[in-house]
């Protein structure tokens, strides 16, 4: 699973150039090919207003954050001290309002040290104050950015003695923490990743990690012992919608990169076969193959086994791969493939697995991976014997809907969201359920209410394919009707449920409307909850803002 040691053909680098200028001229047409013309342009966008009156101080990791996509290592989604009770989850409603200038929103918010790390659909990187919405800095990418930003520390906070102090003739000395220099690290649709300066938002390094000209860093970068671990998505399959497209030569995978520096210490390709010609399409178009296999998910560390697993899509082409659709193991410190486990085959676009798979520790100290398919199928895997697999359960029963962006976990359940969206046939219903994380049983479902969406009947769906999450009480899941409400995670009862997609007013004074929750899911910190509204891919309603609630908008 190495990637080949001699240089790529020159029959895949000639195609591969043919593709760069293939995908150029979608750009131009409006294709999406990853960075459209609009998301190309946030150096365009005015400066931010708004910003924080006191200098930004360093950023240091510590307890009370949610650092990259799933808040841990595990990636569960769970949030074990929010600072808020579920029985005043009721009382939520708006604290601030922050408007992004561009497109529609993607990624989810990352809190850490009072900071909020968030990017727009469009390329621009914000680093916001906690609790007024004011702006530190901003960061233009050289294109547009769908990941969860995540931090890390380059060096280690330690104790420096202050100054002396002297009272009654007796010396006194205090210490004071120095914070050790910290990063922001995430990707962009063209296959890159960014360091910046978590304080000053200037750039320390950028890598290309994949030069395909369809490459896509659509997951959170995973930070663990000074190494940032990387998965690279594609938008190929946009392309190949057009007849005359020579169909496909991406291929998904996964590299270990230096935080201080950038430098790839190892790369892994979940297709070890370079691509080659293959038969012609209907159109009479060259084929190749094998292709595909993308990562779109945070890739999750097991610290004890030093393994990292990847959630794996499906194959571009007819060609069999065998790490498709698949929960992988991959050795943390050098990459090699260590075990791979498909479950069951499941027609194409039902069978990806498009969700971070969470590692969980039972009772019994057992410790198991949950992961789930396009389809419903939902699973716990063996983490010490291959992936075999424990349990399996379907939470879409038939055609109810598909799961999407991920679910979350307590030690107790796990939490997961169903859309319609991905169901085949799609429909427009959408569901939460609960399932035991040790024997897969369901402990409740519960239907999304139906309201009438705030934009009309129009592209209205109550699909729940928005990541969830969790925290003592109270489960967050977000609908494509604009609406974010938390179950109660003993018996699944609505506890809130407010309407995201209508217009506010922003402290930044950016014109901004809420529309779609779909991808990243709500954050919680120190009590407040923060969602990003309006994802407007797909069939959803587009929107510009980022939301703070706490209790009493206090």
């Amino acid at each position: 699973m190495r990637p080949p040691a001699h240089a790529r053909s020159p029959a895949v680098a000639a195609l591969l150039a043919a593709i760069a200028v293939a995908a150029v001229a979608a750009v131009a047409a409006g294709a999406s090919t990853g960075a459209s013309a609009a998301e190309a342009a946030a150096s365009d966008l005015p400066p931010e207003k708004n910003l924080c009156a006191a200098p930004a101080a360093p950023v240091a990791l510590g307890s009370a954050q949610w650092n990259g996509w799933g808040q841990d290592l595990d990636n569960t989604r769970y949030q074990p001290e929010p600072a808020i009770r579920a029985s005043d989850v009721s009382k939520l409603s708006l604290k601030w309002a922050f408007g992004y200038q561009g497109s529609a929103v993607s990624g989810q918010p990352t809190i850490v040290d009072g900071r909020v790390f968030v990017a727009s659909a469009i390329g621009r990187v914000y680093s916001l104050d906690s609790q007024t919405g004011c702006t530190y800095w901003s960061y233009d990418a050289q294109a547009g950015v769908r990941s969860a930003i995540s931090i890390g520390e380059l060096g280690v906070s330690k104790n420096a003695p202050g100054p002396k102090r002297s009272s009654h003739k007796r010396t006194l000395t205090h210490l004071d923490v120095q914070k050790a220099p910290s990063a922001v690290f995430f990707g962009d649709d063209r296959g890159a990743v960014y360091a910046l300066d978590a304080k000053k938002g200037t750039l320390l390094w950028k890598t290309q990690v994949e030069s395909h000209p369809t490459a896509r860093i659509q997951a959170a970068p995973a930070v663990y012992q000074n190494r940032l671990y990387v998965a690279v998505g594609s938008s190929e399959p946009s392309l190949s919608a057009d007849a005359a497209y020579a169909c496909c030569t991406f291929r998904g995978s996964v590299a270990a990169l230096d935080i201080a520096t950038g430098h790839v210490l190892w790369k892994t390709y979940t297709v070890s076969d370079e691509p080659r010609p293959g038969g012609t399409s209907k159109a009479g178009v060259q084929e190749f193959g094998p292709s595909g296999v993308p990562i779109l998910a945070a890739p999750s560390i097991d610290t004890t086994r030093g393994l990292i697993y990847v959630a794996t899509g499906n194959s571009y082409t007819g060609v069999d791969v065998p790490l498709a659709d698949a929960v992988v193991a991959f050795d943390l410190a050098d990459g090699q493939l260590r075990w791979a486990k498909q479950p069951a085959r499941q027609p194409t676009g039902t069978a990806e697995i498009d969700s971070s798979p969470i590692l969980r520790t039972l009772a019994s100290g057992k410790q198991v991976i949950l992961a789930g398919q396009g389809s419903g199928l939902i699973y716990s895997l063996d983490p010490d014997h291959g992936g075999e697999i424990l349990w399996q359960t379907n939470v879409a029963d038939g055609n109810a809907g598909g799961f999407e962006w991920g679910a979350a976990a307590d030690h107790h359940s796990l939490y997961v969201a169903l859309s319609g969206l991905a169901a085949a046939p799609d429909n427009l219903s959408g569901s939460l359920t609960a399932l035991d994380i040790k024997t897969g049983a369901k402990r409740w479902q519960t239907a999304a209410p139906t309201p009438m969406c705030a934009w009309g009947a129009q592209g209205c769906s109550h699909a729940e394919s928005q990541a969830v999450t969790v925290i003592p009480g109270a489960a967050f899941s977000g609908s494509m009707d604009g609406h974010l409400r938390a179950y109660s995670t003993i018996d699944g009862k609505i506890l809130w449920d407010t309407e995201t997609a209508k217009d506010f007013a922003t402290v930044n004074g950016v014109k901004a409307s809420g529309g779609s929750l779909d991808q990243g899911g709500a954050t919680i910190v120190n009590g407040v909850v923060y969602v990003n509204s309006g994802y407007g891919q797909r069939a959803g309603q587009p929107g510009n803002v980022l939301l703070a609630f706490s209790v009493d908008g206090k």
